[in-house]
């Protein structure tokens, strides 16, 4: 650590804070807000086999530490125990936002908050305390990493629920109407906390176009309760009248489970469920088709992800249910990896490896001079022409390389030198400013640069603590 000291006055403070800010960028693919979002829910990371079969988006548990070469979904946990301690809860989410920076693209803050049970909210579901948790993570998050996305855990179906537990309608105690839930919690303020509303709009036994709450008289029209896929529209019919049209839905889990062996019927885990089997070629079918549906139809939907890729390979028993929603191994990956996917227009993503430029100098230490390499990458898809212009302010650099062509996955390096001869003590400042040509996210860059001249600098040190 550094400390300094000068008779120049209040500017040293301002020096040390923007000093204590200089660092680097890291590389994030590029999500525009017009992609259509293909993901798996996903037990061992198969990178290879999901981009394979042409999807984009990979839900996982636990942060994976590095950048991926498809975009990364995390859930986290979060439900009444975190609540009971939301500054420890805040704390956490930030280490973990800092900690996986460059290499989450989107939060799902916890997991069907309206039912209870240890995978959702623990406790009776309470909408008003899930959004104080949330609004805590959002908070957090984007304190970190504003592009990151920030979805609101994927509410569980349970159809009209009757009822009114103290006060919350369509509530028993266990949990709560799905469409209830998302009111009380548009009343309580959650969504201002978020970028999409998750939601697990399963298909139960009804085909991918069943229409919500109908029953045509069959399994396959069945939707009564809106136990189907298209169920989710009632979520954003709501989101619409309720001030949240502007925001996206987020499928955080959907699909349809296959037979499991003949003995798996006795098993616990079935208790309830023989009514959702569909054949293996069903669930190919309604998965394909759900996906070109959204696409066509739902302007609104930002991602789907499937449950699941790869359960099936995982070390489950036998008649773990999980097992029987995959679709590795089934006719379901051959014909996803078939279907044809939206296009997105192909955009150029800038990447500078600094956030600012500066240097530390006393008046000893002129004439001084330093030259800062500048590493400008193309992360996106499409071609882009890059122009650097400067405000020279007090300050004054030179830049080398101001102007160049960047395709996907190259980089170039342009140079800044500053320095100063006889100055005396002050802040010195410039802004260096890179644009891109056509349309290109993270353009334009904006770079202050700073050079600090001080009477003194003090060196202090940390003890050393060695490891009991």
């Amino acid at each position: 650590m550094r400390v300094i000291r000068s008779l120049g006055g209040s500017f040293v403070l301002a020096a040390l804070l923007l000093w204590l800010s200089l660092g680097t960028l890291q590389t994030r693919t590029a999500v525009a807000d017009s992609d259509f979002g293909y993901g798996f829910n996903v037990a061992a990371w198969d990178v290879d086999r999901l981009q394979g079969m042409g999807f984009n988006w990979m839900k996982v548990f636990n942060g994976p530490g590095s950048r991926f070469p498809v975009n990364m979904f995390l859930r986290v946990e979060a439900n009444v125990t975190h609540f009971n301690d939301l500054d420890a809860f805040g704390d956490s989410v930030a280490a973990l936002a800092q900690e996986q920076l460059g290499f989450v693209d989107a939060y799902e803050i916890g997991n069907e908050p309206n039912l209870d049970a240890s995978y959702g909210w623990a406790a009776p579901p309470n909408a008003a305390d899930y959004a104080a948790l949330l609004c805590e993570a959002y908070t957090r998050i984007k304190a970190v990493d504003p592009n990151a996305r920030v979805v609101s855990a994927g509410l569980a179906p349970t159809g009209r629920v009757t009822g009114n537990w103290e006060g919350h309608p369509g509530h028993n105690g266990l949990y709560q109407d799905e469409r209830e839930f998302l009111l009380e919690f548009i009343a309580a303020g959650g969504g201002g906390c978020l970028d999409g509303v998750g939601y697990h709009n399963y298909g139960f036994s009804a085909d991918f176009d069943a229409e919500p709450d109908v029953n045509l008289g069959t399994p396959e029209t069945n939707c009564t309760n809106g136990f189907c896929f298209r169920g989710v529209e009632k979520i954003y019919e709501l989101m619409q009248m309720n001030g949240l049209g502007d925001k996206t839905v987020w499928t955080t889990e959907f699909g349809w489970i296959v037979q499991p062996p003949v003995e798996c019927m006795d098993d616990p885990g079935w208790q309830g469920r023989e009514w959702q089997i569909v054949t293996e070629q069903k669930q190919a079918d309604n998965l394909v088709g759900a996906f070109q549906y959204a696409a066509a139809n739902w302007p609104w939907m930002e991602a789907m992800f499937i449950f699941n890729l790869n359960f099936n390979e995982a070390s489950y028993p036998t008649c773990e249910q999980m097992r029987y929603y995959a679709v590795q191994g089934r006719p379901a990956e051959v014909a996803l990896s078939e279907m044809p996917k939206a296009t997105v227009p192909p955009i150029g993503e800038l990447v500078v490896n600094h956030l600012a430029i500066g240097a530390m100098i006393t008046p000893e230490q002129q004439p001084f001079s330093r030259t800062v390499p500048i590493v400008l990458q193309n992360a996106g898809t499409a071609v882009f022409t890059y122009t650097a212009t400067l405000d020279p302010g007090s300050l004054a650099p030179t830049i080398v390389n101001t102007t160049g062509v960047i395709s996907p996955t190259d980089s170039t390096i342009m140079t800044v030198t500053f320095g100063s001869s006889g100055q005396p003590t002050g802040t010195y400042t410039a802004v260096l400013t890179i644009t891109a040509a056509p349309e290109t996210t993270n353009a334009p860059a904006i770079l202050p640069i700073n050079l600090f001249i001080v009477d003194q600098i003090y060196y202090a040190y940390l003890p050393v603590v060695e490891r009991p």
